[in-house]
């Protein structure tokens, strides 16, 4: 590749990442690249949401129109080994209000919102830290730089006062939204949650079917993990607002992966 080529791409990308909602941004980026590419060599394809092994440095069906997360850095294997499950600990208030939050603290994640709508505002090359003073079998001891962040909106644990389950910010949760963790499982503790929604759950798993497809070589569903296994008494998502614990998620998740 030239140095005139390596210049035309940089170009491409910082289109992509600060002006690709701008029509004429869009007109330029199209132009750079069928400079760059034989025009007659193949037709343009759309990328795969299905196929595996392409590399994909963003998630074909998030949603990605958000200001950049803050990247600490390039992980060593140039895409995440596995992923960490969280709650935010707030309200359900919607990609954009998260994904604010995230930018203003300096944090990267993916954000899931109640209705399973995924948000993205960084390339799976990148890591930022989502995950703490935190540590796994196998991993180096500091999880960010090697697991990528999944942030679901959800209040998780719950205090139950007579009937009524409220979140630490007072709100009441209706009692068919609270699962009850009656003994320890796992990475459960036991309490009371706001559970993941459905459209969540089935969100966070084709997410990580696919974030396993899209690099196998790399990202493996044995890394998996929640917060709580990775900060064992400092934190406690997902606990129970997953449906299942962690060890049997990874399981399931292998069983629909094949």
């Amino acid at each position: 590749m030239t140095k005139d080529e390596k210049q035309k791409l940089y170009t491409v990308r910082w289109y992509a990442r600060e002006r690709w909602g701008d029509t004429n941004s869009q007109r330029d980026v199209l132009e750079l690249l069928t400079e760059l590419l034989d025009p007659e060599s193949a037709p343009d394809v759309r990328p795969s949401v299905s196929a595996g092994g392409q590399h994909l440095l963003w998630c074909p069906f998030a949603e990605t129109d958000f200001p950049s997360a803050q990247s600490r850095g390039s992980y060593a294997t140039g895409y995440p080994k596995g992923a960490v499950v969280h709650f935010t600990a707030g309200r359900r208030n919607g990609l954009k209000s998260a994904l604010k939050y995230q930018t203003d603290q300096g944090y990267l994640y993916f954000v899931i919102d109640k209705d399973g709508n995924i948000g993205q505002n960084f390339p799976l090359d990148s890591w930022g830290y989502h995950a703490g003073k935190s540590s796994y079998p196998g991993l180096n001891g500091w999880i960010s730089d090697e697991l990528v962040g999944i942030e679901i909106e959800c209040a998780g644990a719950l205090t139950k006062e007579g009937s009524t389950y409220k979140t630490w910010f007072k709100t009441v949760v209706a009692e068919e939204e609270v699962r009850q963790v009656k003994t320890k499982t796992d990475n459960q503790q036991a309490g009371y949650y706001e559970k993941y929604t459905k459209e969540q759950e089935e969100a966070l798993t084709r997410l990580l079917l696919w974030l396993h497809k899209n690099n196998p070589d790399v990202f493996s569903l044995d890394y998996v993990v929640g917060h709580d296994e990775v900060s064992p008494g400092r934190k406690n998502d997902p606990g129970g607002s997953l449906s299942m614990s962690m060890p049997k998620y990874r399981e399931f998740l292998k069983r629909q992966a094949g």
